[in-house]
């Protein structure tokens, strides 16, 4: 087996750049071998080497979705400048679908539909940072009703603008006797009154999950239908939702974005602030919410299920973790694709053990989609934005 040493190796177009020197040698699936000849795929199948490029599969799951390291991706060659990669054969790895490999599904249609693309790309909420303006453009602060003095509305949860008349938020943001009265989309600032690119709509209908209920935790995503659609601009747009339902790489970086606690001596931010979060694998997060609280309020049964997921941020020098606390409740947990020029939604902020001291359970929006689809896009006509 032989080493080899290259001091750039460019894939994809420039796509990844890998600079200084690597080892590919533990790395390959087999001596090496030709563009073209057959090889072990990721999954045990037959594959073909080649250069990842021209590897639908890769290209999805690599650099798309980011279901795959690329370290995990058996290589199986080199040429003068590039390394080749065991491309599954196949029909179905052959096949680019829309975020998670499903371009069938409505939610994936109704994302080639959106009139936008990322005005920002965006990069909180413990040891975060102030969003600009149309940095996190599909996302709705929740009012509700008040007797505050000076105070039209009294803001509590997140919400993301996923169909021109739908919002996507936690179930626990819409009980039945606390539910909000208004949306807002387009500003940074919710106190800011006067600021002309605020959008406000009442709220027509809510949809709380049939299988939630306030004594768990459990399926903590609702609904809710918009009495008038916002109108896109460069502050307000939709989001697509993520349709794979399982982790990203724990090293891909996702996002979380909203007005809620900035520290823990409960303060709130009436500016938009955003942080940096990183996947925890779901084994590895069930074994810590175990080890911390084990099912004291009875509001996890079952432990961390399948249809959650778990991110946490990364310490700060003031000791600290990024990550979203308890007032973001129904905000996105998302990230930014350049090549798909879309925001994708992957998670709904639901719990967490407190602010910034540990993985933040959001529910993983695609093992909802099957409940989604019927509601925010009944007919071919509501896929149009």
């Amino acid at each position: 087996m032989r080493s080899v040493r290259s001091t750039v190796a460019a894939l994809i177009g420039g796509l990844f750049v890998f600079s200084g020197a690597f080892d590919l040698s533990h790395r390959l699936v087999e001596e090496p071998s030709e563009e073209g000849d057959n090889c072990v795929a990721q999954d045990g199948s037959s594959g073909t080497c080649t250069l990842p490029n021209k590897c639908p599969w890769f290209v999805q799951n690599v650099i798309h979705v980011k279901r795959v390291s690329y370290d995990d991706v058996p290589k199986c060659g080199f040429t003068r400048d590039d390394v080749l990669v065991c491309c599954p054969k196949g029909d179905e790895s052959s096949r680019i679908g829309s975020n998670g490999n499903q371009p069938h599904r409505k939610a994936g249609q109704a994302c080639r539909n959106f009139p936008w693309g990322i005005s920002y790309i965006a990069q909180h909420i413990i040891e975060g940072v102030e969003a600009e303006d149309g940095e996190v453009p599909f996302i709705a602060a929740l009012g509700y009703s008040t007797s505050e003095t000076g105070r039209k509305y009294a803001w509590g949860c997140g919400s993301s603008w996923i169909a021109k008349k739908f919002l996507l938020t936690a179930a626990h943001c819409v009980r039945v006797n606390q539910r909000p009265i208004i949306a807002r989309m387009g500003t940074l600032n919710l106190e800011a009154d006067n600021d002309p690119h605020a959008q406000d709509s009442a709220l027509k209908k809510f949809y709380p999950h049939p299988a939630y209920t306030s004594k768990s935790k459990y399926h903590d995503i609702a609904l809710i239908e918009l009495v008038t659609p916002f109108t896109y601009d460069q502050n307000v747009n939709t989001i697509c939702l993520h349709m794979d339902s399982q982790d990203m790489v724990p090293s891909h970086v996702l996002k979380a974005s909203g007005w809620g606690l900035t520290d823990t001596d409960k303060s709130r931010s009436d500016i938009l602030l955003r942080v940096d979060l990183n996947t925890k694998p779901l084994d590895m997060c069930a074994q810590e919410y175990r080890a911390q609280v084990g099912d004291a309020s009875g509001k996890l049964s079952s432990g961390v299920i399948k249809e959650q997921y778990c991110a946490i941020g990364k310490r700060h020098a003031s000791g600290k973790r990024g990550d979203s606390c308890i007032g973001d409740s129904g905000g996105p947990l998302y990230y930014s694709d350049s090549q798909a020029d879309r925001f994708f939604l992957v998670g709904i902020t639901s719990f967490g053990l407190g602010c910034g001291e540990s993985a933040s359970i959001y529910t993983r929006v695609a093992s909802y989609l099957d409940w989604i689809e019927p509601i925010v896009w009944p007919d071919d006509a509501s896929l149009q934005s």
